[in-house]
């Protein structure tokens, strides 16, 4: 009997949830560096607080004036119109934004040494309307005053938790990655997408402000 007793207790008592040790935080935590179905296969019952860390804010991109860029000749272009001097040429470094924007912090080039990286909203008036020869000779997305080189793709400062969606001319981005992952714009392809602040994928691009 006593044995029939414990064996009902046992049946009886509710389960503990699985992911009864999965914190919240740690979930949406995971969500960086795990896909959902990993996240379940650790936290099952996880799902309703995957939904909650998928919330994204509704803020939009400001885009700016169309450019109107004049050519230096000392390796720089000035917008004119939204008063924004760039080198003309992208720098292929590999880094993560930090170090990219170190990079731009102490670099002096054309006289100047108060270069950063630019947002999303400036790098994207970089973008021409169809794919043409530019000034490095390749063919890319880029007004051909500016030399692309082979059309690779370049770190902007906007990050996931100011901006979490845009749409370019593929389709509608949703960034989830907060502070941990930035906005590039690929001239190759003419597409922006996100990548994690720690990769070493891409390049640089500098910018300053103008009188």
């Amino acid at each position: 009997m006593r044995i029939v007793f414990l064996a009902l207790i046992i049946l009886l008592t509710p389960a503990t949830p699985s992911f009864a040790k999965c914190e919240p935080s740690d979930i949406c935590e995971m969500m960086k560096k795990l896909d959902h179905f990993s996240i379940l296969n650790q936290c099952p019952d996880a799902a309703a607080v995957l939904k909650e860390c998928r919330k994204v804010n509704q803020n939009t991109l400001e885009e700016l004036s169309a450019a109107n860029f004049v050519d230096n000749g000392d390796g720089t272009v000035t917008d004119t119109i939204n008063k924004l001097r760039w080198i003309k040429k992208g720098i292929i470094n590999k880094l993560k934004l930090k170090d990219s924007k170190a990079f731009a912090a102490t670099k002096t080039f054309a006289g100047s040494s108060d270069w950063r990286l630019p947002t999303l909203s400036e790098l994207k008036t970089l973008i021409y309307f169809e794919r043409t020869i530019n000034a490095g000779g390749k063919k890319a997305w880029i007004n051909p005053i500016f030399d692309d080189g082979l059309g690779h793709y370049y770190w902007t400062t906007t990050t996931c938790d100011q901006l979490s969606v845009i749409e370019d001319r593929y389709q509608k981005k949703i960034c989830q990655q907060g502070k941990s992952a930035a906005w590039l714009v690929h001239f190759n392809i003419n597409a922006i997408f996100w990548f994690h602040t720690s990769q070493e994928k891409p390049h640089t691009w500098l910018v300053q402000n103008v009188e």
